[in-house]
């Protein structure tokens, strides 16, 4: 008897990489397409040292049917106008898995969406990330409470083996920028990075965020080293390693963060570096005051893993069982 057969459009590598882990899950079930636009097909360029869209592929590739390379952008800004119907027979599916729960009207996301509705196939969104107040348009969502972040469940394979000090930027002070708080010389003086460098005596790492609306990442890494002794990374195979390996955290919001979290490693969020979102009532959000950090790193190591937290934020967080927990609520949903 074979397998019925689902959609997955992955639209953006940062949204789509937490949903990795589910495809091995979902292929026990189901037969699984793959269709690729925007940031996330091969027609767009890359921004980094090494294109992780591919490795990610390449991994999962044999848990995958059929990989379909859809229509891409070619700069910040950049739309989609070719029917992305044109690329797929929609009627062969049963469902289609989004990663994303925005609109997406630049990449014609809208139309592919009205027709789904037309035909009764139900498109399951996801939330985009650790923002402050989410979209979910389509017919259902995964939210981190409903599903949790099943790119995290990897973490369970790894221990927490202290080797530097790791900063999670957002915006940087080089280039225009949304929030009030961004990584300069006053985000490196008042964090008090270099301090904590010398007490542990270890080395300083930062990692940025490459984006297609500064294609010349370089320059941000030349940025940052010229005001701080570190070592720069723009794209890694190996994101948990680099997690695990650090002794503190300290992070602009985002959804990477919830990694050093859920490993019990004492991780600070800094208040304006970018949207709160879920982490209103983390213990460790604090502005960006030296002292204020330092207290709150305290805090952080004297209290351990913040499992309650956790669990009341990501589902499966805490046991690292958001993939299993994913499939079977969105089966729920179906």
């Amino acid at each position: 008897m074979s397998k019925r057969k689902i959609l997955l459009l992955f639209s953006n590598h940062r949204v789509a990489e937490k949903l990795w882990p589910i495809i091995p899950e979902l292929s026990t079930t189901y037969s699984i397409d793959l269709f690729l636009i925007g940031l996330y097909s091969f027609e767009t360029p890359w921004v980094g040292d090494f294109d992780e869209r591919v490795s990610t592929t390449e991994k999962y590739n044999c848990y995958i049917d059929n990989i379909i390379v859809g229509p891409g952008v070619k700069f910040h800004g950049d739309s989609i106008n070719k029917d992305l119907l044109s690329y797929i027979n929609l009627d062969d599916y049963e469902f289609v898995i989004f990663d994303d729960d925005r609109a997406m009207t630049e990449y014609n996301v809208h139309n592919f969406y009205r027709e789904c509705k037309v035909k009764n196939i139900p498109m399951i969104g996801n939330v985009h990330g650790n923002e402050d107040k989410p979209h979910n348009i389509y017919n259902k969502c995964m939210t981190f409470k409903l599903g949790g972040i099943p790119a995290n469940d990897t973490l369970n394979n790894v221990k927490h083996n202290p080797k530097h000090i790791l900063l999670i930027t957002n915006f940087l002070g080089c280039r225009s920028s949304i929030f009030p708080v961004n990584f300069d010389e006053i985000f490196v003086n008042k964090c008090g990075v270099r301090e904590l460098s010398k007490h542990y005596n270890l080395p300083i790492k930062v990692k940025i965020k490459t984006r297609l609306d500064n294609p010349d990442y370089k320059n941000e890494i030349n940025y940052i080293k010229n005001i701080l002794d570190c070592e720069v990374i723009a794209n890694t195979d190996n994101i948990d390693k680099l997690i695990s390996e650090s002794a503190i955290v300290i992070a602009a919001p985002s959804t990477l963060c919830f990694k050093p979290i859920q490993l019990g490693i004492p991780t600070v969020i800094i208040k304006g570096a970018g949207q709160i979102g879920h982490f209103s009532d983390f213990p460790g959000l604090v502005e960006l005051d030296t002292q204020k950090i330092f207290d709150k790193i305290q805090l952080m190591s004297d209290n351990g893993k913040y499992s309650e937290w956790i669990e009341n934020t990501i589902t499966g967080g805490s046991t690292f069982t958001s993939s299993k927990i994913y499939v079977e609520n969105l089966k729920g949903l179906l």
